[in-house]
């Protein structure tokens, strides 16, 4: 009774926030607009199992760049990570499979590729919270790191031979119809929302992103929330880098190498206040989805790519534009308000 009444109020805050409406019209628009252009292609059963297969390993990366940037950071490390978690990954089940077992070898490469990622994000958050580098020097620095160490380990080559079962954390469909890959991105969506609107950890995250000192003051060990934050950011990232490698069958150094920007745009269009302290899963839910619909709707129409990335960039600077006017609107209203009780 007591999680059903707790659903009730977070729907009952997006609701009410300025900023999930505007991103919510949006989105739909997007959709109307695609859905009109394109006809019954972009409604086919198809396409829609389609973009719900690509857009999983997006939204997770964007997660976990949303996570380091409600700290006031950034992480432009993710895709790094997710493609070494996945060398790794195929690596060892490669090497495995006839020894141990198709199975055993899957499992046990899934379990290395998560503790690689949290290997990953703790080296992030050492170098930020302890050693006290800047975020984005700090992951940019680690991005080359662990780009370098994959290119180093497959010598710049893709890795092949995993057995095609492994697909199926990629590659599959659930009765024929639900991609895996949605139902580990559904599941992400939902564990990291609780972590965050029902956990301790998000209440410390939000109040270290909005002001380090007051957190410090109230008994936050500051330094512990950004290493857990990282953490979590690089095994996020080792999902996705499973999901992709799973897809693919496959894993290299250089997959996903456009991933970074997009997913810094779906974080920001989802509301995620680069300052910190501000915003929420479902934001980055709704953004990753305007994107995806956007693409798709203009890979049938055979738009240039170029193009494609001009329209996200003016979706993001409209909604910025729309969100700095609002949050000016909402304010007036509230000094207005102030007045007239005060008088």
């Amino acid at each position: 009774m007591s999680n059903e009444k707790g659903f009730v109020k977070y729907i009952k805050e997006i609701t009410q926030d300025a900023k999930m409406v505007r991103l919510f019209v949006i989105m739909v628009a997007a959709f109307v607009i695609m859905a009109a252009a394109n006809g019954h292609k972009f409604l086919s059963l198809s396409n829609f199992q389609s973009m719900a297969r690509t857009f999983p390993e997006v939204g997770i990366l964007a997660i976990a760049v949303s996570l380091a940037m409600l700290l006031g950071g950034i992480n432009l490390s993710v895709v790094g990570i997710a493609n070494l978690s996945g060398i790794f990954c195929c690596k060892f089940i490669i090497m495995a499979q006839e020894k141990i077992g198709m199975w055993p070898a899957i499992f046990i490469g899934l379990a290395i590729a998560m503790i690689v990622g949290a290997l990953c994000g703790l080296l992030n958050g050492f170098l930020i919270a302890y050693v006290g580098i800047p975020a984005m020097l700090a992951t940019l620095g680690s991005q080359e790191i662990f780009t370098g160490l994959g290119v180093g380990v497959t010598k710049g080559a893709a890795v092949f031979g995993t057995p095609s079962e492994f697909t199926f954390f990629g590659g599959a469909y659930i009765f024929g119809v639900i991609p895996m890959s949605l139902i580990v991105f559904v599941v992400v969506v939902i564990v990291f929302t609780i972590l965050l609107q029902k956990k301790q950890y998000g209440m410390e995250l939000y109040l270290v992103g909005t002001n380090p000192k007051s957190a410090r003051f109230s008994g936050i060990r500051n330094e512990r929330v950004i290493l857990k934050t990282h953490v979590y950011g690089g095994i996020l990232s080792a999902i996705a880098g499973i999901i992709i490698a799973s897809g693919t069958n496959s894993a290299k150094a250089s997959y996903g190498s456009s991933y970074v920007l997009r997913c810094l745009i779906v974080a920001i269009l989802g509301g995620i206040n680069p300052s910190g302290g501000f915003g929420k899963i479902t934001g980055v839910v709704m953004a990753v989805l305007t994107i995806q619909f956007l693409s798709s709707g203009f890979g049938i129409l055979r738009v240039d790519s170029y193009f494609q990335t001009f329209v996200w960039g003016a979706v993001l600077v409209g909604d910025m534009i729309l969100n700095y006017y609002g949050d000016k609107l909402s304010e007036n209203r509230k000094k207005k308000k102030a007045e007239k009780e005060a008088s």
